[in-house]
């Protein structure tokens, strides 16, 4: 009998034991997460996510396994797994089409009553600006998507860079007309620009085709032409046009297809992506380039501090204009009808938007990478240029302008950023209306959203084939002629319309 009750005691001790373990396993959900391709990381593996006492894991009690997508691929394996019907249950960065898969195909579900029941942290966030929240609904007045936004006071992506030291070397001043711009890509050119002793490893200019952060199509800024991912803009008057039929596009492709045939820009600059441009930065080889900042993007100090940052040149006739940046949410995440436990993709989630999670995720862990002063005010350290084990922009991040810098002490490499911006904007180099209010703001009915895909995957094809070609090849009178009845045929007028009409009713719905 003692026997028996010890073996029945054991039994059930060690059913207590096992229960206890189930019930304290994390719940498991599967996320599909955008990274960016100049970043090198590893989800599964993070610290912030994964740590037994601290990661998101433990902080939840929801464990996710990650498919990780690079941004370059985003698109294609996007609508590779909606097609294929096997979704995630949560899709993190990167961006969807929330009309054609929320209010249209419901595959992602509204979040409305999600974020009430289960997301206190970022609820709290969304009801300290009501506009910004207002801005993350679709046209059925749902809300499909959570936003993802962290102020930093700028108004612009891109600036345009000059290596110093080497005009330094070259006795030439930092240029201030198109016509003196010049002069310093020949010199960097044909002279031995950073004193090695070999005049032919310079690359004058360097980037990419047409990426909005390095890509050398900034160029065209200078005839006023202010491109952008959407291939659609608004004028200073509200009207909508597209860059692509811009008035200085033709004098503007001409010189700048001078340039690239005469070695002032780098011959790999239409093929490359911004990897591949980094890596010649950071190995000292480019005199020119468009680039976010000079500080924190993962090149020596030896090498960024030699930049000076100059103001865009206007072309003879013109007035230089790049596209303005609007600091207003974008897509951060969404959970997708496949999810078998929303309440846990929500907690999982909505853990990230507490305050110190966001910063850790975003800048890296506390007091490694920032730390409270004696204020209480955050302060973040001197960004290291190493990789980081955190998710940064694939991080849950949303606090408005107001929160943010009543918290945070801005760090030295957004100062410089900011700097930048309000030396642009001084010198009235950034178009009036913001191109972000037509890709963000303004919202299209369903049918207007499949209609606007169908045109512009096919004008934006056109649009990268043809601006490659005409920097390549040159432009010439039959050439451009046949460029524009193409964007005729495509139907590059109705894409306008299509958006004019919807601008006009956000107008009319917002006065």
């Amino acid at each position: 009998m003692k026997k028996f009750f010890a073996l029945l005691l054991s039994a059930v001790m060690l059913f207590s034991v096992l229960s206890a373990a189930v019930a304290e396993a994390p719940k498991e959900i599967s996320v599909m997460i955008w990274y960016r391709d100049i970043d090198d990381l590893d989800f599964a593996n993070m610290p912030y996510f994964n740590d037994p006492e601290n990661g998101i894991t433990a902080q939840s009690g929801v464990h996710a396994t990650f498919n990780q997508v690079k941004g370059s691929d985003w698109s294609t394996k996007v609508n590779l797994m909606l097609a294929s019907g096997d979704y995630p249950d949560v899709i993190v960065r990167g961006g969807l089409n929330l009309e054609m898969y929320g209010v249209d195909q419901e595959i992602l579900i509204p979040l409305d009553d999600v974020i009430d029941q289960y997301m206190p942290n970022y609820k709290a966030y969304l009801e300290a600006d009501e506009s910004l929240a207002q801005s993350l609904k679709s046209s059925d007045g749902k809300t499909y998507q959570l936003g993802w936004l962290i102020p930093q006071n700028i108004n612009t992506d891109s600036h345009l860079f000059i290596n110093k030291v080497w005009l330094d070397n070259l006795g030439l001043a930092v240029p201030t007309t198109v016509e003196e711009f010049e002069k310093v890509l020949i010199a960097f050119r044909d002279q031995d620009a950073d004193g090695d002793g070999n005049p032919s490893n310079e690359i004058p200019m360097g980037g990419t085709l047409r990426n909005l952060v390095d890509g050398i199509a900034h160029l065209l800024n200078f005839w006023g032409v202010a491109f952008n991912d959407n291939d659609i803009a608004l004028d200073d008057e509200g009207k909508v046009y597209s860059p692509l039929a811009a008035d200085g596009l033709r004098a503007g492709l001409e010189t700048v297809s001078r340039w690239y045939n005469e070695g002032l820009i780098d011959i790999e600059a239409v093929s490359q992506d911004s990897n591949a441009a980094e890596a010649k930065i950071n190995a000292g080889n480019v005199g020119v380039t468009w680039r976010w900042r000079m500080s924190a993007m993962g090149t020596d100090e030896a090498i960024y501090s030699q930049y000076t940052c100059v103001i865009p040149f206007s072309a003879e006739g013109y007035q230089a204009k790049l596209q303005r940046y609007l600091e207003i949410p974008s897509f951060g995440a969404a959970i997708t009808a496949g999810c078998k436990d929303v309440e846990a993709a929500a907690k999982w989630l909505d853990t990230q938007f507490a305050w110190e999670n966001m910063i850790s995720g975003y800048n890296g862990a506390k007091e490694e990478f920032w730390f409270y002063n004696d204020d209480g005010m955050v302060e973040l350290r001197p960004m290291s240029d190493g990789t980081r084990t955190v998710p940064g922009q694939s991080a849950m991040m949303y606090c408005s302008g107001n929160e943010y810098f009543s918290k945070v002490v801005m760090a030295s490499h957004r100062i410089e950023k900011t700097g930048y911006c309000k030396a642009y904007e001084d010198a009235g180099v950034i178009e009036k209306n913001s191109w972000n209010i037509l890709s963000r703001l303004v919202t299209l009915t369903v049918d207007e959203a499949t209609e606007k895909d169908l045109l512009y995957a096919e004008i934006h094809k056109f649009a990268n084939e043809s601006l490659s070609n005409f920097i390549v090849k040159g432009v010439t009178d039959e050439s451009w002629a046949s460029y524009q009845n193409t964007l005729n045929n495509l139907r590059l007028n109705d894409y306008i319309a299509l958006y004019q009409i919807a601008y006009d009713r956000y107008v009319a719905a917002n006065q």
